[in-house]
């Protein structure tokens, strides 16, 4: 959900020469903000895995993943660290909503992207999908491509590649449309009990029984969603947690010891070495960051 104080990223500040289209690639980092935006977006996982926040929801991504976003979706990527061999390189595409209409309905009535056309109507729903075979990558290669280069006609050809990727995702969607995963369910019920008891003690047999499987049966889950550990991913969710209570103004009378406990960090210095280790930077370089 959006928080009122929430950054709004406008396609003003990226369109330029009256085209409603911008393209880029970059390595996302643990101190970009969360925020929302008033244009559509289309995310690409170029290189390297992490998370991926929407909403209140975290989604493990890696390279292949593709995520189609409409106005107003608060979300954030994050790395799984920030070592500089675990980087998460992201690739954006971004349009305003009278390209979208236009290149959505470009086609007759019988060829057109039912799908898309639903998901606006609905106004806050996302979609979430993974290339077969590199067919995202080749695409948003040449999108980036003709944005970098600007040669003559480029607008018109970053418009038809940017219908093919739109025809692409369709495809991918068809595709994607398979029985509900009982293994998602877990994993949603893990986080959801995680992040609802970030202040006290959580322990892998406790979560294991609160979701009714065996603790080793949990331990390979987490492995399999996460590629790390119950305690990795405690640790992940606590300090994406104590991000958000450091840059909240709700929350800016708090001390930074107090938002360790918080988020069930109770000894300030394992909390401090934690954060840095995380994130690359201090949590009083973090806050005063915002």
């Amino acid at each position: 959900m959006r928080r009122p104080d929430m950054l709004v990223e406008k396609g003003e500040e990226f369109f330029t020469n009256g085209f409603s289209i911008f393209v880029n690639k970059v390595y996302e980092r643990f101190d970009l903000p969360e925020h929302v935006h008033d244009f559509f977006e289309i995310c690409y996982v170029w290189e390297g895995s992490g998370f991926h926040y929407i909403g209140d929801q975290t989604i493990r991504v890696s390279k292949g993943d593709l995520f189609f976003l409409p106005i107003g979706i608060s979300h954030i990527f994050r790395p799984s660290s920030p070592h500089p061999n675990k980087r998460l390189m992201i690739g954006n595409c971004i349009f305003d909503q009278s390209l979208f209409h236009f290149l959505t309905s470009i086609l007759p009535d019988q060829y057109q992207m039912y799908r898309f056309s639903d998901l606006v109507s609905k106004g806050d729903q996302w979609l979430q999908m993974r290339e077969r075979s590199g067919e995202f990558g080749h695409l948003f290669d040449s999108l980036h491509h003709e944005f970098q280069r600007k040669q003559t006609g480029y607008e018109t050809m970053i418009c038809g590649l940017l219908l093919q990727l739109f025809i692409g995702m369709e495809r991918s969607l068809e595709q994607k449309d398979t029985p509900f995963s009982p293994q998602q369910d877990r994993m949603d019920a893990v986080l959801h009990y995680m992040r609802s008891h970030l202040s006290e003690k959580i322990t892998l047999p406790q979560l294991a029984k609160e979701i009714d499987i065996g603790p080793r049966q949990l331990q390979r889950m987490i492995e399999s969603y996460s590629e790390g550990s119950f305690t990795s991913l405690l640790a992940h969710e606590r300090i994406s947690q104590s991000c958000r209570l450091l840059t909240d103004p709700l929350h800016r009378g708090r001390s930074i010891a107090d938002i360790a406990a918080a988020v069930g960090i109770q000894d300030p210095k394992r909390f401090y070495r934690l954060f840095k280790e995380r994130t690359g930077v201090t949590p009083a370089a973090y806050r005063a960051g915002k």
